[in-house]
């Protein structure tokens, strides 16, 4: 679905490469989680899938993006728009329509869809998404966690296989969370798409991902599964990460001389290993 190869880039005007010798390969269908400090080059890195680099973000670039059989680095920032589909951290400033309905029908009307089809994706993704209320209200009126939903309705009406969400934890609050992993994860079973998260919250991403993919100065650190890499506190720290709650509590156990075969990263791990040291 998703293949770079050793990729080189240097942000203009800046003396060093982010990127240096970068290879990655999602497949479809894999919920992967992007995760690592600030300027660490996580969104450098997500900026290729698109071809905002090396169409907008200028430097000096070398090496292979493809994305669904489609060369990033030839095809235009809005053509790839049709395959993938990307959520800034900041929803204000995505939303390009004074209202709902017109916000989600502005994509679709850049692809060229018929007005019949787009007033059916409209409606679909409105109640998918659990904002119907909403389709006749003026965008400027909703709150930080109803745009990001307006925006993500507006994302999957153009039909994307891949979905990237930049920090899209950032600004909402532990209920919009846990609504969220409910939505990416039936985007995933019923309608097969591939998923990348960019964030820091990696209780977040415990709860949802396939994979884990640390990055720090540009280079991979760690890939692998969330069992793997989000266990490792010692990784995390090193790499300026805050380990998931249950992992902090439950390595604290291990260091302390509890019986721990390994160390959960669901609650219902958690239950399971608490519910044993009670027999």
């Amino acid at each position: 679905m998703i293949e770079i190869k050793d990729v080189y880039f240097k942000y203009l005007n800046f003396p060093t490469h982010i990127l240096e010798d970068f290879s990655l390969n999602i497949s479809k269908g894999e919920i992967v989680g992007i995760i690592g400090s600030t300027g660490s080059g996580k969104s450098t890195i997500c900026y290729l899938f698109n071809g905002l680099i090396p169409h907008h973000f200028k430097g000096s670039f070398q090496g292979s993006v493809i994305v669904d059989g489609k060369d990033a680095t030839q095809i235009p920032v809005e053509q790839m728009s049709e395959t993938i589909g990307y959520m800034l951290q900041e929803p204000s400033f995505q939303i390009a329509s004074a209202y709902v309905e017109s916000e989600i029908a502005f994509g679709m009307e850049n692809l060229g869809v018929p007005v019949e089809e787009m007033e059916n994706r409209i409606t679909a993704y409105l109640e998918k998404l659990g904002i119907s209320h909403l389709r006749e209200r003026s965008t400027s009126n909703l709150s930080e966690g109803e745009k990001q939903r307006v925006i993500l309705a507006s994302i999957l009406a153009m039909k994307p296989d891949i979905l990237v969400l930049d920090e899209s934890t950032s600004m909402i609050d532990s209920t919009s969370k846990k609504e969220l992993i409910k939505i990416l994860k039936d985007l995933k079973v019923k309608e097969e798409k591939t998923i990348i998260l960019i964030d820091h919250d990696l209780d977040f991403i415990s709860k949802l991902v396939d994979r884990v993919i640390l990055v720090n100065h540009g280079k991979i650190m760690a890939n692998g599964l969330p069992t793997e890499v989000l266990t490792d506190v010692e990784l995390l720290k090193r790499n300026g990460l805050v380990p998931p709650t249950l992992t902090s509590l439950f390595h604290e156990f291990k260091v302390n001389a509890f019986s721990l075969d390994k160390i959960p990263t669901t609650y219902d791990e958690a239950i399971k290993i608490l519910t044993s040291w009670l027999k």
